[in-house]
């Protein structure tokens, strides 16, 4: 969690960068590229020039709705994870990265940290649902 205030928190939904991506606009068109809004780094957070990443199945099935009962899919959606990529920016609570060095995410960034599962070190059963890299919502800034 960002530990924000309702002010900062607010500061950080008006503060966004870009980043180039590909996205599916529809569960039948292709990936296209497409510039997509970002919110800036917070404390906890890493940001990181992606160098390379991976789509397979489950990527595949998001971008086609596939899961449309369980967990259906926002357009754009942009799929990819087992990403890896150069830390470019660090926030200032993050101590086990710095600029330059190598960074790898898998399927999800975020969970709340706080319920038994995360507790218990398995963020993938967060009671209030882990942020996944494609086709998560940013639990700290909504888009």
């Amino acid at each position: 969690m960002s530990g924000a205030t309702p002010q900062s928190a607010q500061q950080e939904k008006s503060v966004s960068q870009t980043a180039k991506a590909f996205a599916a606009q529809s569960p039948t068109s292709g990936l296209a590229p497409l510039t997509i809004r970002r919110r800036a780094p917070g404390p906890q957070d890493v940001q990181i020039d992606i160098l390379y990443c991976g789509v397979c199945h489950s990527d595949l099935h998001q971008v086609r709705n596939e899961w449309q009962k369980a967990m259906p899919t926002t357009y754009p959606c942009v799929p990819g994870h087992e990403i890896v990529g150069r830390v470019v920016k660090t926030g200032n609570a993050v101590t086990k990265l710095k600029a330059g060095d190598l960074a790898a995410v898998g399927c999800m960034v975020d969970s709340c940290r706080a319920c038994a599962s995360c507790r218990a070190g398995e963020e993938q059963y967060c009671d209030s649902f882990p942020t996944l890299t494609y086709n998560g919502e940013d639990k700290h800034w909504a888009v």
